[in-house]
């Protein structure tokens, strides 16, 4: 039975240049109906108790304050246990008592929109907030009695220096009260606003800077690396990702959202209208034991400390350095993976090549 859920809320009171993720714009009524349709699926699907609850987006805090009451109130027969229950906020849309409302109904981890600080960047990536209100906005977050905050970051972004990434991160560690960084290089999906105007990435090497930049430079400063996109200070990992990438089940709530549960994968429709009319129409996938094994490697290399290899052997009933031995002799080989201690992980040499490394697992 699976511990974790994320839930997907499509809307947003405005569409980001960069976004390509199952989103539409804020409409009341629109939302209305949504509303209730995610509170059957809830009560269809969930069972109590969860571990983790995730609430994503599109934007959760474009809910008006009575929408995201209803829905927070669906939820609570099934989180009374959780040990971390995060939702995502954009900085303009989440005011004052919505952040109490989320902290009354056991809300615990925050994660931030926050992208850049840069006020050129934000106007080109269409984000309405500035520097001072996210940091105003982190505080009014603490007040109000929410700990545990996250922010996003995004680099390679068109016309971001690397002077502007420093001054970014700078900013963030000295001044920023928050307890976990996520950061992503910047995607062009060919139907968001920068894909259909035809914008391009910047040098792929100033990229790689960039991350390499912020992999030395967090951990001098409290915010050591766990995953491949994520640093936190010690003990403020997050437990709902992690459930990812441990190859835990999880469910999916919501259109657009995705589950994992007994050897299934779906994916439910992204049709706002069928979902409100039909329900979630799920797509759904049978994973065979090749699959799994594949994608737990995948999921687990993501992590600094790697991947178990008596756990790989508990779930499958196979010796990975058996099974794998022509690729391990070839990436420890080149000096791309490493085992100690029993595990499996990339060396910092590696870790920026992951993708290039499980290439070989699918063969």
């Amino acid at each position: 039975m699976a511990q974790a859920c994320y839930l997907h809320v499509p809307f947003c009171r405005h569409i980001c240049a960069y976004c390509d993720f199952t989103r539409c714009g804020y409409h009341e009524t629109l939302a209305d109906k949504w509303i209730s349709a995610v509170v059957k699926e809830i009560q269809e699907k969930l069972q109590a108790p969860l571990k983790t609850m995730y609430i994503g987006g599109g934007t959760p805090s474009a809910l008006s304050y009575e929408q995201l009451n209803v829905l927070l109130t669906a939820l609570d027969p099934y989180i009374q246990e959780c040990e971390e229950y995060t939702m995502e906020a954009n900085i303009e849309s989440f005011s004052e008592d919505k952040i109490a409302l989320c902290y009354r109904h056991g809300v615990n981890r925050i994660s931030l929109g926050v992208q850049t600080l840069q006020p050129k960047l934000l106007n080109i990536i269409e984000r309405k907030h500035t520097k001072e209100e996210v940091l105003s906005k982190i505080k009014e977050i603490k007040k109000n009695g929410i700990d545990n905050i996250s922010i996003d970051l995004i680099y390679g972004l068109p016309e971001q220096t690397m002077t502007m990434w420093k001054e970014d991160l700078e900013e963030i560690v000295t001044n920023f009260p928050i307890e976990h960084i996520s950061l992503y290089a910047l995607t062009i999906e060919e139907h968001s606003k920068f894909g259909r105007m035809g914008v391009k990435n910047i040098d792929p090497e100033v990229e790689e800077d960039m991350y390499a930049f912020a992999q030395e430079y967090l951990p001098k400063h409290g915010f050591y690396q766990y995953e491949i996109s994520n640093f936190s200070k010690q003990g403020k990992e997050s437990k709902h990702n992690c459930m990812y990438w441990k190859y835990e089940d999880f469910y999916g709530i919501g259109c657009g959202a995705s589950g994992k549960e007994q050897h299934v994968r779906y994916d439910n429709t992204k049709n706002i209208h069928t979902y409100i009319t039909q329900g979630s129409v799920a797509n759904c996938i049978t994973l065979n034991k090749e699959d799994e094994m594949f994608e737990l490697i995948m999921m687990n290399l993501r992590l600094k400390k790697g991947m178990d290899l008596n756990h790989f052997k508990e779930l499958f009933q196979v010796d990975f350095e058996e099974k794998y031995a022509s690729v391990l002799q070839k990436q420890i080989g080149k000096g791309m993976l490493a085992i100690s201690n029993g595990y499996i992980k990339a060396t910092e040499k590696g870790y920026p090549l992951l993708n290039d490394i499980l290439i070989d697992f699918m063969e």
